[in-house]
């Protein structure tokens, strides 16, 4: 899964946040950094950014000095005869989509924007807004969220934390953990994975970075500790070392060969930003990936099996090896 779309909430939490903006200097309020900071919930730092983003997609926001307020610098400027193209119009209604699969609130938060976007808009927009929903279907292929209200508790109270810097303390008993542990995390960020919420977080017990699943955290609790993300954290390079969500160890690079009958699926797309293909002679190819933690890879490989060989580490190659015997003791077994 494309790690940048596991940051899709928070994107569309700015986006409503800048439509909302937007809808306030639309009809004529003006505002200072702590009122709209204050009203979002939100720092004046992540104003400040939301103004300039809306400055460089063409919305002249001006400051007035004096009233210490933001206002459109142009006062006959309105919405109201904004007109959308296709392709932005496609992107709400595809955003819709997506929101359907990764819980309900997302979904009619989405709803929600699309309605606002009709009310807002002229007749021109409307009517092309009418057409694409009519005309142009998608399906978009995300393994989907089954019960957010069963982590929506997990997933306030970590965004909140997020919002304010503050550590949270979780009750937590991972898939594979007999008993619950308790601990303090700083959140650095969430994402969404195979129809699962992940947050990204410091762990003060074991003293690194590491990944939780919400529907494991038992309990939390927002704490009175303060953190700040390390400057040299990044959500993009964070995905990039693991194969998905699994990191562990040093890096290690991992080797494949894929027999010429799957060497066309393989190379029709970018599984990973560190992997490299090369060609061979016989229409094979040698696929080649640098990663922190080899057991996600190793699951991914039987799903080519036959038509895919490990090739190093040999550690990596003796280990599918035992598990595919066991599995053909498993199969083998009269019933």
């Amino acid at each position: 899964m494309n790690p940048k779309s596991k940051r899709f909430p928070d994107r569309l939490k700015k986006l409503h946040r800048l439509l909302s903006i937007l809808r306030m200097f639309d009809n004529r309020k003006q505002c200072t950094s702590e009122t709209l900071a204050a009203k979002f919930n939100t720092t004046k730092r992540n104003i400040f950014r939301d103004i300039n983003d809306l400055n460089s997609a063409g919305f002249a926001v001006t400051f007035n000095k004096e009233q210490n307020t933001y206002t459109f610098a142009d006062p006959d400027f309105t919405l109201r005869d904004l007109d959308l193209n296709d392709n932005e119009l496609m992107a709400l209604l595809l955003g819709k989509q997506i929101s359907h699969s990764i819980g309900s609130p997302f979904e009619n938060a989405f709803t929600s924007l699309l309605k606002k976007a009709r009310k807002d808009t002229g007749d021109k927009t409307k009517g092309k807004i009418k057409r694409l929903a009519e005309k142009q279907k998608f399906w978009v292929d995300i393994d989907p969220m089954d019960g957010f209200e069963n982590i929506e508790g997990q997933y306030n109270a970590i965004t909140e934390a997020m919002d304010k810097n503050q550590e949270v303390e979780i009750g937590y008993q991972g898939m594979y953990e007999r008993k619950e542990t308790k601990r303090q995390i700083a959140p650095y960020g969430l994402f969404f994975h195979s129809g699962m919420w992940y947050v990204i977080a410091y762990c003060n017990l074991r003293s690194e970075i590491r990944e939780f699943a919400l529907d494991c955290i038992k309990d939390i609790g927002i704490t009175n500790r303060y953190y700040t993300i390390p400057q040299d954290f990044n959500m993009d390079d964070y995905f990039k070392s693991g194969w998905h969500i699994m990191r562990y160890g040093e890096p290690v690079e991992v080797v494949l060969r894929f027999s010429k009958n799957i060497a066309r699926w393989i190379k029709r797309r970018k599984w990973h930003p560190t992997q490299k293909i090369e060609e061979q002679k016989d229409g094979s190819i040698i696929f080649k990936v640098k990663l922190e933690g080899t057991k996600e890879i190793k699951w991914w490989t039987y799903h080519w099996a036959p038509n895919c060989e490990i090739i190093f580490p040999s550690e990596l190659r003796k280990e599918a090896a035992e598990e595919i015997r066991e599995l053909g003791r498993v199969y083998g077994k009269k019933k």
